[in-house]
Protein backbone atom coordinates (compact mmCIF):
# COMPACT_ATOMS: atom_id res chain seq x y z
CA UNK A 1 0.00 0.00 0.00
CA UNK A 2 0.91 3.48 -0.61
CA UNK A 3 1.91 5.34 2.50
CA UNK A 4 1.98 9.00 0.63
CA UNK A 5 -0.34 11.22 -1.57
CA UNK A 6 -0.35 14.38 -3.03
CA UNK A 7 -3.77 16.65 -2.41
CA UNK A 8 -5.85 16.19 -5.51
CA UNK A 9 -6.26 19.87 -6.77
CA UNK A 10 -8.16 18.59 -9.82
CA UNK A 11 -11.04 17.41 -7.05
CA UNK A 12 -12.32 20.23 -5.08
CA UNK A 13 -15.29 19.42 -2.49
CA UNK A 14 -17.68 22.69 -2.01
CA UNK A 15 -18.41 23.79 1.38
CA UNK A 16 -20.26 26.88 2.47
CA UNK A 17 -17.26 29.14 3.56
CA UNK A 18 -14.77 26.68 2.35
CA UNK A 19 -13.25 24.77 -0.57
CA UNK A 20 -12.07 21.41 0.44
CA UNK A 21 -9.14 19.29 -1.34
CA UNK A 22 -9.41 15.63 -0.86
CA UNK A 23 -5.95 13.38 0.50
CA UNK A 24 -6.72 10.33 1.51
CA UNK A 25 -10.15 9.07 1.49
CA UNK A 26 -11.55 6.67 3.79
CA UNK A 27 -11.43 4.16 1.04
CA UNK A 28 -7.30 4.38 0.34
CA UNK A 29 -6.02 5.51 3.75
CA UNK A 30 -3.32 3.42 4.52
CA UNK A 31 -4.33 4.13 8.40
CA UNK A 32 -7.52 2.46 9.11
CA UNK A 33 -9.98 5.61 10.33
CA UNK A 34 -7.87 8.26 9.45
CA UNK A 35 -8.58 10.55 6.52
CA UNK A 36 -7.26 13.81 5.19
CA UNK A 37 -7.94 17.27 2.95
CA UNK A 38 -6.72 20.48 2.67
CA UNK A 39 -9.45 23.15 3.45
CA UNK A 40 -9.18 26.85 2.06
CA UNK A 41 -11.40 28.98 4.08
CA UNK A 42 -13.11 32.02 2.51
CA UNK A 43 -15.50 33.37 4.59
CA UNK A 44 -14.98 35.90 7.48
CA UNK A 45 -18.18 34.41 9.09
CA UNK A 46 -18.56 31.35 10.92
CA UNK A 47 -20.73 28.85 9.18
CA UNK A 48 -22.97 26.12 11.26
CA UNK A 49 -20.78 24.47 13.90
CA UNK A 50 -19.59 20.71 12.71
CA UNK A 51 -19.60 17.70 15.09
CA UNK A 52 -17.86 14.63 14.37
CA UNK A 53 -17.98 10.73 15.58
CA UNK A 54 -14.05 10.96 15.69
CA UNK A 55 -11.06 13.15 16.47
CA UNK A 56 -10.17 16.39 14.00
CA UNK A 57 -6.89 17.23 13.91
CA UNK A 58 -5.92 20.93 11.90
CA UNK A 59 -2.66 22.41 11.16
CA UNK A 60 -2.84 26.14 9.40
CA UNK A 61 -0.79 26.47 6.49
CA UNK A 62 -1.25 29.81 5.85
CA UNK A 63 -4.01 33.09 6.43
CA UNK A 64 -5.47 33.79 9.78
CA UNK A 65 -8.37 33.02 11.18
CA UNK A 66 -10.62 32.35 14.60
CA UNK A 67 -11.91 28.37 15.44
CA UNK A 68 -14.70 28.16 18.06
CA UNK A 69 -14.72 25.39 19.69
CA UNK A 70 -17.78 24.69 22.27
CA UNK A 71 -18.26 27.46 23.56
CA UNK A 72 -14.65 29.07 23.49
CA UNK A 73 -12.90 31.13 20.40
CA UNK A 74 -9.04 30.91 19.69
CA UNK A 75 -6.92 32.71 17.29
CA UNK A 76 -5.21 30.76 14.67
CA UNK A 77 -2.57 31.74 12.13
CA UNK A 78 0.42 30.15 10.61
CA UNK A 79 1.86 27.17 12.41
CA UNK A 80 -1.16 26.90 14.76
CA UNK A 81 -2.40 23.53 15.42
CA UNK A 82 -5.19 22.29 17.01
CA UNK A 83 -7.34 18.95 17.92
CA UNK A 84 -11.40 18.56 18.64
CA UNK A 85 -12.67 15.83 20.26
CA UNK A 86 -14.90 13.51 19.10
CA UNK A 87 -18.63 15.23 19.78
CA UNK A 88 -17.32 18.96 20.30
CA UNK A 89 -18.83 21.35 17.94
CA UNK A 90 -16.66 23.41 15.83
CA UNK A 91 -16.15 26.29 13.40
CA UNK A 92 -13.72 28.05 11.71
CA UNK A 93 -13.71 31.57 9.81
CA UNK A 94 -10.79 33.55 8.32
CA UNK A 95 -10.13 36.85 9.79
CA UNK A 96 -7.64 38.69 7.45
CA UNK A 97 -7.67 39.52 3.45
CA UNK A 98 -5.65 36.30 2.65
CA UNK A 99 -7.75 33.12 2.55
CA UNK A 100 -7.37 30.57 5.75
CA UNK A 101 -5.48 27.42 4.54
CA UNK A 102 -5.98 24.10 6.49
CA UNK A 103 -4.47 20.83 6.17
CA UNK A 104 -7.30 18.50 8.42
CA UNK A 105 -6.88 14.80 9.50
CA UNK A 106 -9.93 12.73 10.92
CA UNK A 107 -9.33 10.17 12.71
CA UNK A 108 -11.26 6.87 14.84
CA UNK A 109 -11.53 7.36 18.97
Amino acid sequence: MNHTKNIDHHLPRYFPGAISYPGFSEEDTPIEGCYTMLNIFTDKEYNAPGIHEDNEGFYVVGGSGKIMVADEEYDISQGSCMLVPAGVPHAIKKTGDEDLTIFIYHFAK
